[in-house]
């Protein structure tokens, strides 16, 4: 009877992300690097759109939890992130991911880790065509405890907000301002509240206590 599907084993599932990964990077050197270069390099908003399902498609063929992401490199023109978006069992396939990439250009670099922003002061998300979240209004309570920063994070858009989106509002925000990888490893509990039981701070001075938990380089 064919009513019910045997779940794949570890080493099919892994088998089925090389195969997409490879198929990834095979498809980015033929044409899909040249395809994106021209495309960020041009700055048409309506190209940009149409070209983020081509890479969706691509990049969940490695395995649909993936996310993934474009902006400015540090060396590079542009940055690709694929990244396991906090999932811890996404972690391995997002680093096979990097590992085959080929070497940076001048056009693109790759990362598996969204990068903290280098000025986060100018950080907004928009909800609609009149409201954004910006980072600049943003507060926070955080507790050191642990070797770890414990958060909860305000802003007054969130009295609007359903619970999920003020928590994926809140992710955004904590990987904008201090990376990805350093929230991974340095920041423990994650809460967030259309107002604080107690004072707060503005957001923007979170990087400083983390620093501190961190310590020297």
């Amino acid at each position: 009877m064919g009513f019910f599907r045997r779940r794949p084993s570890p080493e099919q599932v892994r088998a089925r992300q090389d195969e997409g990964i490879a198929a990834f990077w095979a498809w980015w050197l033929a044409e899909g690097r040249a395809q994106a270069a021209a495309t960020f390099d041009s700055e048409d908003g309506d190209a940009v759109r149409r070209l983020g399902p081509v890479l969706a498609e691509r990049v969940h063929a490695v395995d649909p939890d993936l996310s993934f992401e474009t902006g400015s490199g540090r060396a590079a023109r542009h940055v690709l992130t694929v990244t396991a978006a906090g999932n811890p069992d996404l972690r391995d396939v997002a680093r096979r991911w990097l590992d085959a990439a080929p070497a940076a250009d001048d056009a693109f670099e790759y990362a598996d880790f969204r990068r903290g922003v280098a000025d986060p002061s100018g950080i907004a998300i928009g909800l609609d065509e009149h409201r954004t979240v910006d980072l600049a209004s943003a507060t926070v309570v955080a507790v050191v405890e642990g070797g770890k920063v414990h958060v909860q994070v305000s802003h007054p858009e969130f009295a609007t907000l359903p619970d999920d989106a003020q928590g994926q509002i809140t992710f955004l925000l904590l990987d904008a301002l201090l990376g990805e990888e350093a929230v991974e490893r340095w920041v423990g509990e994650v809460a967030w509240a259309p107002a604080h039981g107690v004072p707060p701070v503005p957001l923007h001075e979170l990087p400083a206590l983390v620093d501190g938990v961190r310590g020297p380089a």
